[in-house]
């Protein structure tokens, strides 16, 4: 898959380590917009709430992360 769209293995699963954000996670972060090209918020600080377990402590994580910038 990685190689059909263009990318490496590693960032196509940073990519799918996105899906296992709680669905309300993944809509807000997919209403997210860039502002001047920039992105709105780095995948770092998500791939981490991504990592975080259960939805509960992922939503925790991401209004952190948020706050953080």
């Amino acid at each position: 898959m990685a190689r059909k769209l263009g990318l490496t293995r590693a960032r196509m699963t940073r990519r799918l380590d996105l899906l296992l954000l709680a669905p309300n996670l993944q809509d807000a972060v997919r209403a997210l917009e860039a502002v001047d090209d920039a992105e709105p918020m780095a995948q770092r600080p998500l791939r981490s709430v991504a990592h975080a377990g259960t939805w509960a402590p992922q939503r925790a994580g991401y209004a952190s992360a948020i706050r953080r910038g």
